[in-house]
C-alpha cells in the first residue's frame, strides 16, 4: 500500500494531500469520505491533522498548523481569548524556530533569547519588533477554512462537555457554548471558530512596525 501511494498507483493518488483525494473519492462514490477525517483545512488544498492534544487549540484557524505556533494548554477559554493566545504562542515560537533554540527550552529561552540579541548586537527592541512583523506577515496570508467535518465540530464539542462534566468546571462562559452547541452544534461551532479568527486577527494586525 505504500509503495502504491508512493508511485501513485490504482486509485492511491495521493499527490495533494489527503483531504482532496477524499473529496475526490467521494463525488465518484456519491458518499461523503471527509467526514471520517479529523484536520484543519487551509485554502482549496492545504490540511493538517491536529497535534496530540485535545483540545480547540489544536485545531484553530492559525497561518501554521502542525507545529506549536498556538496555545495548546486543556483548559477552557473563551474562544476570543484562546486565539489571542494563539497569536502570542506563534510569536513566542517563531523567535525560538529563528533563533535556532529547541522549544523543549522554551520556558527560560524565551524570556532570555531578546536579551542575549542586545547583549550581542545591542538590538533587542528590533528583534521583538520583526518577530511582531514578521507574524503579521505570515497571518496576512491566513486562508483557514472553517471545520469542513462533523468529527472537526465534535472534537471542539466533546471538549467542552468533559470540561463541564468530568473536569467539573463551573465558568459562565463555558456554560453558554455549550448550551449553544446542544441546540445548533454547527452554527454553534461556527460562531465559536469565528470567535478564535477575531482573536487571532486582532493580535497580528500591525504589518508595518
Amino acid at each position: 500500500m505504500l509503495n502504491a501511494i508512493v508511485e501513485r498507483r490504482g486509485i492511491l493518488d495521493m499527490h495533494r494531500g489527503i483531504r482532496r483525494f477524499a473529496h475526490r473519492i467521494s463525488m465518484k462514490k456519491k458518499q461523503d469520505l471527509t467526514q471520517k477525517f479529523l484536520y484543519t483545512a487551509f485554502g482549496r488544498r492545504g490540511w493538517m491533522v491536529p497535534n496530540q492534544y485535545w483540545t480547540p487549540g489544536v485545531v484553530s484557524p492559525m497561518a501554521i498548523m502542525g507545529k506549536y505556533y498556538m496555545y495548546y494548554g486543556g483548559d477552557f477559554l473563551p474562544p476570543r481569548t484562546l486565539g489571542q493566545l494563539n497569536a502570542e504562542r506563534f510569536k513566542q515560537e517563531l523567535i525560538m524556530d529563528n533563533m535556532g533554540m529547541c522549544r523543549f527550552h522554551r520556558k527560560w529561552a524565551e524570556d532570555m533569547l531578546p536579551d542575549i540579541v542586545d547583549y550581542l548586537f545591542d538590538k533587542k527592541e528590533e528583534f521583538q519588533k520583526m518577530t511582531q512583523l514578521t507574524a503579521s506577515r505570515i497571518n496576512s496570508r491566513n486562508a483557514s477554512m472553517f471545520w469542513e467535518t462533523d468529527i472537526s465540530i465534535d472534537f471542539v464539542y466533546q471538549f467542552l462537555k468533559r470540561k463541564k462534566e468530568v473536569d467539573g468546571v463551573e465558568d459562565e462562559e463555558l456554560t453558554k457554548w455549550l448550551k449553544a452547541f446542544d441546540e445548533d452544534k454547527n452554527e454553534a461551532a461556527l460562531n465559536f471558530w469565528y470567535e478564535i479568527h477575531k482573536g487571532i486577527q486582532e493580535s497580528l494586525r500591525r504589518y508595518n512596525v
